[in-house]
């Protein structure tokens, strides 16, 4: 499998907006081959069972909230495949600069992760 996360800190006040966009995003990925793409709110990030919590490595302010997005994929030659899809889509290109009016994407975290086969 093959995932790609992202945390984000959003403004209290784009929530809405924030979890608008990410679901019409998501249907965009999922029509495309996408086996998972799901947007989570943070319960509880100040660590548990003597481990770091993520608010000791990130700054979030009083008036954010912090989501993971997650989207999953079979391998990564999946992960590019379905991306190539997903960058042609115009409705793509709107939810994008759409994002960019409410969030800052030099502080969203993104990382990827696999496991099996590694291609």
């Amino acid at each position: 499998m093959y995932t790609i996360i992202y945390i984000y800190r959003i403004k209290k006040v784009h929530e809405q907006t924030f979890l608008d966009i990410t679901e019409k995003a998501s249907e965009i990925y999922l029509a495309n081959g996408a086996l998972e793409d799901t947007t989570y709110l943070a319960d509880a990030l100040h660590g548990q069972h003597g481990c770091t919590g993520l608010m000791s490595i990130i700054d979030v302010a009083e008036d954010e909230a912090v989501y993971l997005g997650q989207s999953v994929f079979r391998n990564k030659s999946h992960y590019e495949d379905v991306m190539k899809q997903v960058n042609q889509d115009e409705e793509i290109s709107r939810l994008y600069d759409e994002m960019t009016k409410i969030i800052d994407f030099t502080r969203v975290i993104s990382a990827t992760f696999t496991t099996g086969d590694r291609k």
